[in-house]
């Protein structure tokens, strides 16, 4: 009987613990919050009333007073939005900027020598230009096009007549697509102005990539090459030359 009572009173003696350490640790996660509420003004509690559940907070330990964690208020779903079409932004940029990585090693380990990767380069920027000469060419026609159907509506409305709806619906389709052929132009004509550059890039890293040793400044060197040697300067005690002595 006694070692049974000292059996059940050990028992006892150990729940106490664990339930005294539950409460312990139950007291040490107690916290505090801190938010503004939308007068402006702060508040502490130690729960989140429904509406500060959304707002920006602080948290507190109740024992040291130290904050623990900070959460930023929800964004709303324009904010969300905003977000998400930035996060697309910046991944569809990364993409951009690893495709080009990836191209430039193609194209460094595909040429041996700098005069064929210069070639192929050579190529590119020719059919850059003949692209372009085809988006001019496109726009010159879509604008006689348009002119001759502004004509035939003009001259409909000076007669009285109604404007052909089918001629109307033309009219706005060529202003539409000049617009996006005119943009596509602009994009075309930038990217050809900065290929001197890329190739120049190229090059710089075709160098590094064959363990070559860098181009010389051309642009220090040519004004020491142009320049003829300069006379030496006459001395200003001398007399003329072959005068008198």
């Amino acid at each position: 009987m006694i070692r049974k009572l000292t059996g059940l009173s050990l028992i006892t003696a150990i729940a106490a613990t664990l339930l005294a350490g539950a409460d312990a640790g139950a007291e040490e996660k107690k916290k505090l919050y801190r938010w503004v509420d939308k007068d402006g003004k702060v508040q502490f509690s130690d729960s989140l009333p429904p509406e500060a559940v959304d707002q920006a907070r602080t948290e507190i330990n109740a024992e040291s007073g130290r904050a623990t964690a900070v959460v930023d208020r929800a964004m709303t779903p324009e904010e969300r939005a905003a977000w998400e079409r930035e996060q697309a932004e910046l991944e569809r940029i990364r993409k951009q900027e690893e495709l080009a990585r990836q191209t430039e090693e193609a194209m460094i380990s595909s040429f041996q020598t700098e005069d064929e990767l210069r070639a192929a380069f050579a190529e590119r920027i020719e059919l850059k230009r003949q692209n372009i000469e085809a988006i001019e060419a496109g726009i010159a026609g879509q604008r006689a096009s348009l002119a001759r159907l502004l004509v035939e509506a003009s001259e409909s409305e000076l007669a009285g007549t109604a404007v052909n709806p089918r001629h109307a619906q033309t009219i706005a389709e060529l202003h539409r697509e000049m617009g996006r052929q005119q943009q596509m132009l602009i994009v075309r004509e930038a990217e050809l102005a900065g290929m001197d550059a890329q190739l120049a890039h190229l090059l710089e890293r075709f160098r590094e990539a064959k363990g070559l040793p860098p181009a010389p400044d051309d642009a220090a060197d040519a004004p020491a090459a142009a320049e003829p040697a300069a006379e030496p300067a006459p001395d200003a005690d001398a007399g003329p030359a072959g005068g008198a002595g």
